[in-house]
């Protein structure tokens, strides 16, 4: 059976980290999230996301930051 993965979309993204749609979008043009593009809106999957936030809560105190 298939894993359903959902799909969140840049002001979901934004609500979730408590920042802008728009700094959401330099994220993403960045790079700094996994990141893909349906027309003209930024795309991350759920599971993708929380790997990036898995990876950083196994990292160094130091360097815990987002990006």
């Amino acid at each position: 059976m298939p894993i359903k993965d959902k799909i969140l979309d840049s002001n979901e993204i934004a609500k979730f980290f408590g920042v802008s749609v728009k700094t959401v979008w330099e994220w993403c043009k960045a790079g700094k999230l996994p990141a893909f593009k349906i027309g003209h809106e930024w795309k991350v999957r759920q599971s993708d996301l929380q790997k990036l936030i898995n990876q950083k809560i196994r990292q160094d105190p130091e360097k815990r930051g987002l990006f």
